[in-house]
């Protein structure tokens, strides 16, 4: 048999096909479209495409019918083009053989969305079907904008906070102040859930081709006994929220240990990642490494200045007047301003504009309760709360080496009262006032008093679907008094400040933007202190300072942004003008000499009205979120925060005889600038959401007090203080179980907050001018919660925390002087007090068998420090009568508190 030989000839001519075909298909989705004349469908293009050349398309017609090719995309080559209509859906499309191009549709969003609505049908839950759009008239893009309001069933009230998921939570946004949510979604099908806590879900079977709007009504969940949802979610996704940003959910920490029986929104606040408080019983918190006096913390828009009852063991707001709480420690968007670290915004509930609820609780040392409903069905409501203690009793009861303690009082209240009335569609008017009180006596002692009290009237008006505004007139006031009545050096001590606030916020939203800008002003009216005798035979010498005003005005603008549908950017710009205002006087010092009495040179005397001192400053804010995958993101933010107010004081603890000043001539305007970056996951079954984040925190003009500083009725109190640098930085990592029986969380933080002053002169600086541990410097803190559902009534939850001990400055040594021990310090905090930690237990009992009853009630029984540790409030040292100085350690709080308390609803 003959065999036919291959050529020279044959092997070029072969290579030559075979290059001919590689050319083919390397070239063919790179073919520049020439021929479109008119508008017509995507698969007649094809055809026709398939008839000009040898190419071959596979697809199912009904996957592309919806989209048009017309005259624009001639010049575009085939792969931009598909690319175009294909982005970011399901569908794909790959080159097959040199000459196939096969398009494919994935199967897994089609198998989810099947999932999804199985899972609600399993669970009764209503499934509305929408479209929005027409397949026919489908524009070429590949993604749709949806925005729209969710409002409250009952009241019309915008629901803030709520979230909006797509599908199993590719993408989730939460709602504004005005109810108001925008997201990018791909065209196509897609199963969108609208969810706030205490609400019932609702769920929308969308098919989207264009930009549409979508308006929301949210009912609140029905009390069912047979029903048990053993979830945790938070109110929005952690892959999604704006970094920095969370949310207390009031209905979960109702279930977690209590002090003494009441639900405490600080000490909630106090075991977030890269927050802290100085100690036992201490007022105010502690926010990646600042001060307690740069935390704004806003009660229906309106500053509050002091936060606590009972020195700092109760929080001043009832929890159940609360309707949602915000808590920004970064990425603090462009609205907010004035304070350094961070942003606490609580708005309180308005009553239901259908019928009458009132509820209430019962603990061992106060009581509350709290109603409202419709004056006017679907017009007008009322909600209002009082919060009252009768502690005296525990006093009483109490064994301790003071005698006086069983004859001392200690009383406090706070009440809300909000009155809502609907003008029209799209006009509302808001009135709401806070009040509190505290009173703490000791037995022929000194009696402390303060007290709170916040008022505005908001008119809300919606022009379009576009543009909503808001104004506020609102007023504050905090005042002090220290009263003694001792007969020969018997005083009385006043502090006063006034706040009457002013605010116009809008929000204007476009197709791929959503701006809002406002402005805002505040007149500040201290009178920082007088001194009076409480009695005639009092030989105290009276004196007063005189009175503080200013004004501190800003505007600010900002835009979100999603670019090409991935990369989130709020980009925003505030600006800040603070005039210090006449009557008043300044002292003039000598030039190049420390700020003393002695360097004192002149007085300079402003009349009223007068500018004493003008500081402004541009407050850039920059938030980035970047979606690594569908269960995973990136973000990072920028922050400037200026502050024109500043607590004065000598303790570690805020206390409500410390003083706040207003920035003048020689107390200039913290500036806070803050950096943050996070990676943030769910697991692929949504159960475990982790997070880790990095912060760094640098803060000009801060101030701390020389030794042996006079700070009460100073009327030269620059003398006292000096100014510096701050800085902190840290990691905070977190893990949320959300789902199952048992869920909780545990966060991980370390952080420094160091300070450095360093004047010209040794008179002016501390620690030699290096850098030293602030007071609250705390650099390993970790935070445990659970709750544990046996049943669907009973729950067991827990809360363990550990710190690090504070710093602390303490003799180093001692001698003797004419009889007196005199003790030399160590340089500033060069110590540290014991660590702190705290074992805190509860068992929660909600409900009853009955399926028809008056009210539901629910028991919660809680061991505040299980084990009974003696944790240091501080450590002092005092003559142990033999020359030398001795160790002493304070404990507030040094044994286990059990309580019990009943929670009830009509």
């Amino acid at each position: 048999m003959s065999r036919k030989r291959t050529t020279p000839i044959t092997f070029v001519l072969a290579f030559l096909m075979l290059s001919q075909l590689l050319c083919q298909s390397q070239n063919l989705l790179e073919t520049k479209i020439t021929s479109i004349t008119h508008e017509q469908s995507l698969e007649n293009f094809l055809i026709d495409f398939e008839k000009a050349s040898k190419v071959k398309f596979f697809f199912l017609p009904e996957w592309i019918k919806s989209f048009q090719v017309n005259p624009s995309h001639n010049q575009k080559t085939l792969k931009e083009l598909l690319a175009g209509f294909f982005d970011n859906s399901s569908i794909s499309f790959s080159l097959l053989n040199n000459y196939s191009l096969i398009f494919i549709k994935d199967p897994g969003k089609l198998i989810e969305r099947e999932r999804l609505l199985q899972e609600a049908f399993t669970k009764k839950k209503v499934v509305k079907r929408i479209t929005i759009g027409t397949p026919n008239v489908l524009k070429p893009e590949s993604l749709a904008f949806i925005s729209g309001k969710i409002i409250d069933l009952k009241n019309d009230d915008p629901v803030i906070g709520a979230t909006v998921i797509l599908d199993s939570g590719l993408k989730a946004v939460t709602t504004d102040e005005s109810g108001k949510f925008e997201i990018v979604v791909p065209i196509g099908s897609h199963i969108i859930r609208f969810r706030y806590v205490n609400y019932e879900e609702q769920i929308i079977d969308l098919d989207i081709f264009e930009n549409g709007v979508l308006n929301i009504r949210l009912g609140e969940t029905p009390f069912l006994l047979d029903e048990i949802v053993i979830s945790d979610e938070a109110s929005q996704d952690i892959t999604s929220r704006n970094i920095g940003l969370s949310s207390i959910k009031i209905g979960e920490i109702k279930r977690l240990p209590t002090f003494l029986g009441e639900v405490d929104i600080i000490k909630q606040l106090q075991t977030q990642a890269g927050v802290t408080t100085v100690g036992e019983g201490a007022s105010g918190y502690n926010v990646r490494g600042g001060s307690v006096d740069q935390n704004l913390i806003l009660l229906d828009g309106i500053p509050v200045f002091n936060v606590s009852h009972v020195f700092g063991f109760f929080t001043a707001f009832n929890a159940e007047s609360v309707k949602s709480v915000d808590f920004y420690k970064g990425g603090i968007p462009a609205e907010y301003g004035g304070k350094a670290s961070s942003v606490l915004k609580i708005v309180t509930k308005e009553g239901d504009s259908d019928k009458w609820h009132a509820n209430g609780g019962v603990g061992i040392l106060t009581s509350q309760v709290t109603f409202g409903g419709p004056i006017k069905k679907d017009v007008t409501t009322l909600s209002a709360s009082i919060r009252s203690t009768y502690s005296d009793w525990v006093l009483k009861t109490v064994s301790s080496n003071y005698g006086g303690l069983r004859n001392s009082s200690v009383n406090f209240y706070d009440g809300n009262l909000k009155l809502a009335h609907k003008l029209s569609e799209k006009s509302k008017l808001v009135f709401s006032v806070y009040s509190s009180q505290d009173q703490f006596r000791l037995t022929n002692d000194t009696t402390y008093g303060w007290k709170n009290l916040t008022a505005s009237v908001r008119f809300d008006h919606s022009f379009n679907g576009n543009l909503f505004s808001s104004f506020q007139v609102g007023y504050g006031q905090y005042g002090y008094e220290v009263q003694d009545v001792d007969n020969v050096a018997g005083f009385k001590l006043n502090y006063n400040i006034k706040y009457p606030t002013l605010r116009w916020d809008l929000n204007y939203s476009l197709e791929k933007h959503k701006f809002t800008f406002g402005w805002q002003a505040t007149y500040a009216d201290f009178s920082p202190g007088s001194l009076t005798p409480s009695q005639q035979s009092s030989q105290l010498k009276a004196k007063s300072l005189d009175k503080e005003i200013a004004i501190e005005n800003s505007f600010y603008v900002s835009d979100t942004y999603l670019l090409k549908g991935k990369l989130e950017i709020i980009a925003g710009l505030r600006l800040s003008i603070f005039d210090r205002l006449g009557p008043g006087k300044i002292y003039g010092y000598k030039n190049n000499q420390p700020l003393e009495s002695f360097t004192r040179t002149d007085t300079t005397v402003f009349k009223k009205g007068a500018i004493i001192k003008e500081y402004y400053g541009l407050e850039p804010r920059l938030s980035l979120s970047y979606p690594v995958t569908e269960n995973s993101s990136l973000k990072a933010s920028y922050n400037r925060m200026y502050q024109y107010n500043h607590l004065i004081s000598n303790t570690a603890s805020i206390a409500p005889v410390d003083i706040w000043q207003l920035s003048n001539r020689y107390i200039k305007p913290q500036i806070a600038d803050q950096f943050s970056v996070g990676y943030f996951s769910n697991s692929k079954n949504r159960i475990f959401e982790t997070s880790i984040e990095a912060f760094y925190k640098s803060v000009q003009n801060i101030l701390d007090y020389k030794d042996g500083a006079n700070l009460i009725l100073n009327s030269g109190l620059e003398t006292a203080l000096l100014s510096g640098i701050s800085k902190s930085y840290g990691v905070e990592a977190s893990i949320f179980k959300t789902k199952g029986r048992l869920t909780g969380s545990l966060n991980y933080t370390f952080a420094r907050s160091l300070r450095q002053i360093n004047g010209a002169t040794p008179i002016e600086r501390i620690n030699n001018g290096d850098y030293y541990p602030s007071n609250f410097d705390q650099p390993h803190v970790i935070n445990l919660t659970w709750k544990l559902s046996f049943t669907k009534r009973l729950f067991f939850s827990g809360l363990f925390t550990y710190h690090t001990g504070r710093p602390v400055s303490i003799p180093t040594s001692a001698y003797s002087a004419g009889g007196i021990v005199v003790s030399d310090f160590s340089e500033r905090n060069q110590y540290r007090i014991p660590d702190y930690h705290r074992l805190d237990l509860a068992f929660i009992i909600e409900g009853n068998h009955k399926r028809k009853k008056l009210w539901e009630g629910s028991w919660v029984i809680s061991c505040y420090n299980f084990y009974g540790r003696k944790n240091a409030f501080s450590v002092f040292f005092a003559d142990n009568n033999s020359g030398a100085l001795e160790a002493y350690k304070l404990s507030i709080i040094g044994t286990i508190i059990p309580s019990i308390g009943y929670n009830f609803k009509f």
